[in-house]
């Protein structure tokens, strides 16, 4: 019996803009790039479009799930994982300047622990944006 897979995701401009400057701010810092992890991807973009559907920023999704047990259902099943997540601001440039002026959120950004990250961005009422992170090289794919 065949078995299909889904495609890899596709990233869009300010997504890919967002990889590269959490790496930009990563490397400014003395930390290596991170490299984007499928999973991670598919996981960010399915709760930014969450957060918009529903106009709610929260680590806690619709189906009331925490990132961790999320990630996993995305095939992240990792120990070492966090979440980054941002509304209001369409830019990628914007977005990181946001987590740079959050302790949590820069610290998740420059974790010397993390890997790999996914990212995801949506639009409704407002934009909704998802940084994933984890400790364990998975599949990846470029920027």
């Amino acid at each position: 019996m065949a078995t299909t897979t889904a495609p890899d995701p596709v990233l869009d401009a300010e997504e890919k803009a967002l990889c590269r400057a959490i790496n930009t701010f990563r490397a400014a810092n003395g930390r290596p790039p991170l490299k984007v992890s499928v999973a991670l991807v598919r996981a960010a973009e399915w709760m930014s479009r969450d957060m918009a559907r529903t106009d709610v920023l929260d680590h806690t999704d619709s189906r009331d799930r925490d990132f961790a047990t999320r990630l996993a259902a995305f095939g992240y099943n990792k120990p070492t994982k966090g979440e980054n997540i941002a509304s209001g601001e369409s830019s990628a440039a914007a977005t990181v300047a946001q987590w740079k002026n959050s302790p949590g959120h820069r610290a998740n950004m420059l974790s010397t622990k993390f890997k790999v990250m996914g990212v995801g961005r949506a639009h409704a009422s407002d934009w909704y944006w998802t940084a994933d992170f984890g400790g364990t090289v998975t599949r990846t794919m470029p920027i």
